[in-house]
C-alpha cells in the first residue's frame, strides 16, 4: 500500500466512517429521490413497450422486403410474356419479309421515303 493510503484510512463524514481503499471513490452520494412501486411498474411496462415496438418495426422490414420481392417476381414475369409476344411478332414480320414479293400485303405497301416531306406532317 502506497504512504499517501495509509496515512489516510479513513474518513468521517457526518454520522458515517468510510475506509478509503484503492479504486474507491473519495465521495458518496446519497440521492435524495426515492421511487415507489408504482413507479418500477411503470418504467417495466414502458420497457416492454419499447421492446415491443422495436420487434414490431422489424417484422415490418420483412413484411416490405416481402411485398418488394413479390413486386419485382411480378414485374419479371410481365417483361418475360412481353418479350415472348415481341419475339412471336418478330418472327412473323421476318417470315412476312422473306416472303415479300409473294406477299399481297407486302407487295401493295409503300415505302414512306416516297413522300414529299410536307405530306407526312
Amino acid at each position: 500500500m502506497s504512504a499517501y493510503y495509509a496515512s489516510r484510512r479513513t474518513m468521517t463524514t457526518g454520522m458515517n466512517t468510510m475506509s478509503w481503499s484503492r479504486n474507491r471513490n473519495a465521495v458518496r452520494h446519497n440521492a435524495n429521490i426515492q421511487i415507489g412501486s408504482l413507479m418500477h411498474v411503470f418504467i417495466l411496462f414502458l420497457i416492454a413497450v419499447l421492446i415491443g415496438l422495436f420487434a414490431l418495426t422489424q417484422g415490418t422490414k420483412v413484411a416490405q422486403y416481402d411485398a418488394d420481392i413479390a413486386g419485382v417476381n411480378s414485374e419479371i414475369a410481365e417483361l418475360e410474356a412481353r418479350r415472348d409476344a415481341l419475339t412471336v411478332e418478330n418472327a412473323k414480320i421476318t417470315a412476312a419479309a422473306a416472303k415479300d414479293e409473294s406477299n399481297e400485303v407486302a407487295s401493295t405497301m409503300v415505302n414512306t421515303n416516297s413522300y414529299p416531306e410536307h405530306a407526312r406532317e
